[in-house]
């Protein structure tokens, strides 16, 4: 064992709790970082959804992991009635955790706070600019109509989860009621604690209870589970991953610069030469995991809507200094420095690679601050209404899709009223709306279009990967990480040897 590994296992053994013993059917899983809150309406955000999601609150459909396909959970089943109305049949027999009854009245409430204006609501963001609206037809039968409509209502149902109609409509909650296989139990300053459902509707899971601790070292993370001290690390650094029970898995998460597009970003040589600076090659296998992938586009390669034709960029300076003094020849303010924004728990070694990047644009003469914030300050910049003086700057974003469908990326991203676009561009408008209406091969064109245009002739970004996670698993439990893992760790999947 080398020093640094030597420092961690005393750090390990100095705070941790004693060794599970062989019976013992607890789990500890230790993530990067403590949440801000552990909502319902939160299930879509990674350090929310992979404490609640499916395992404290219940989603109304979930999706498989491998393609996307539409799974029943809380709904049993859905019929389009046409109109932008869909009627869904709920499960029966199933409770909350504080014994209120899941019914159609339930799902009518979550549904109302998650869309409600008196919480910022996360999960809002995958429904986007679509307005929803119930009409209960019995105890365990609701319609949804959506405005427009929405042929993969099924699957925007995988956002919906089911909260207790005892939440507080007006605040986002730090102790979740759902209907899933464990409860919350308590938040202290050991972690978040979950206990079995006794009641649960479904098949109980092996565990009988799991902690949620908050290691922000990556390599402390790793060396827990190696001493026994912890089941899972999640979301370990590639550094790290030196142990046959670490597993990478391709997460999910795409991750890019937005650019703000005021002067110089205004300038379509600028925001190429952004790109053409910046050696993304020379970032996988050494600071990222060589498993990662180049990106083109915000959509992933399985995602249909994946325009497959499109090249990533070439790694080309001398380039990008001609454009740049092109463009300060037409007095393009290319000198001004520019905010580039990262923020802090995205994923291992982030910082490190951001700082890299800002070396590359030095040296063809773009200057560039690093800063890194928290969540909280990183989405006042990042959503709309935008501030009248807000200047010109490079925002990091990560963003997952794993639902199958690019419209759960494209109008929120890069339709005029989307809450994240920085642009209105009329064709890029009428190309998402067309898509979001049509079926089969026209609507997996219309995307492609959509996202040609928006990568070749707008360039509002410098994509960078798609990127890979590392989990360690202990030996003493069974668990096989896949694409959602990163936001969604379903409990009940995890047995014991």
């Amino acid at each position: 064992m080398n020093t640094t590994a030597m420092a961690v296992a005393a750090a390990v053994m100095s705070f941790a709790a004693p060794a599970m013993a062989q019976e013992d059917k607890s789990l500890t899983i230790a993530l990067p970082s403590e949440p801000a809150d552990i909502d319902g309406c939160n299930t879509t955000v990674t350090g929310i959804g992979v404490i609640v999601k499916e395992n404290i609150v219940e989603t109304l459909t979930t999706l498989d992991p491998n393609d996307s396909t539409v799974r029943p959970r809380l709904a049993t089943g859905w019929e389009d009635l046409g109109d932008g109305t869909w009627r869904i049949s709920l499960r029966e027999g199933v409770t909350f955790h504080d014994g209120a009854p899941f019914n159609a009245e339930a799902v009518a409430f979550a549904i109302d706070r998650l869309t409600s204006d008196a919480i910022a609501c996360r999960d809002r963001t995958k429904i986007a600019s679509v307005e929803l609206t119930t009409t209960i037809v019995d105890d365990h039968t609701i319609d949804i109509h959506a405005e427009p409509a929405q042929i993969l209502m099924p699957t925007l149902l995988s956002f919906i989860g089911a909260v207790s109609p005892n939440t507080p409509v007006d605040q986002v909650s730090r102790a979740p009621v759902g209907t899933g296989p464990f409860k919350f139990d308590s938040w202290d300053a050991e972690g978040i604690a979950v206990t079995r459902n006794a009641d649960y509707w479904g098949e109980q899971p092996a565990a009988t209870d799991a902690l949620y601790i908050f290691r922000p070292e990556s390599a402390l993370r790793a060396a827990m589970v190696e001493l026994g001290e912890a089941d899972i690390a999640h979301d370990i650094a590639p550094q790290d991953a030196t142990s046959d029970m670490d597993y990478p898995f391709l997460n999910g998460e795409t991750t890019r610069l937005r650019m703000v597009l005021q002067p110089p970003l205004d300038d379509l040589r600028v925001r190429k030469a952004f790109n053409m600076a910046f050696d993304r090659e020379a970032l996988i296998g050494t600071i990222l995991s060589d498993k990662a992938q180049l990106a083109t586009q915000f959509v992933l390669p399985k995602i249909n809507g994946h325009n497959p034709s499109l090249e990533p960029w070439a790694y080309d300076p001398e380039q990008a200094k001609a454009l740049i003094a092109e463009a300060k020849a037409d007095g393009v303010p290319v000198d001004k420095e520019l905010r580039l924004i990262g923020r802090i728990g995205f994923f291992p070694n982030q910082e490190e690679m951001l700082q890299v990047m800002q070396q590359m644009w030095s040296q063809v003469g773009l200057n560039v601050k690093l800063e890194m914030m928290e969540s909280a300050e990183w989405l006042k910049l990042v959503n709309k209404p935008f501030p009248e003086d807000r200047e010109a700057m490079l925002i990091q974003e990560q963003h997952d899709n794993n639902n199958g469908d690019a419209s759960f990326t494209m109008r929120f991203r890069f339709h005029s009223d989307g809450r994240q676009s920085e642009f209105s561009i009329p064709e890029v408008d009428k190309l998402i709306e067309e898509a979001e209406m049509a079926t089969g091969d026209e609507r997996t064109k219309l995307w492609q279009e959509a996202n040609r245009i928006i990568s070749d002739e707008i360039v509002p970004s410098v994509y960078m990967y798609h990127m890979v996670s590392y989990m360690r698993v202990s030996p003493e439990i069974n668990y096989e990480p896949n694409s959602l893992s990163l936001i969604q760790l379903e409990l009940a999947d995890v047995t014991f040897n």
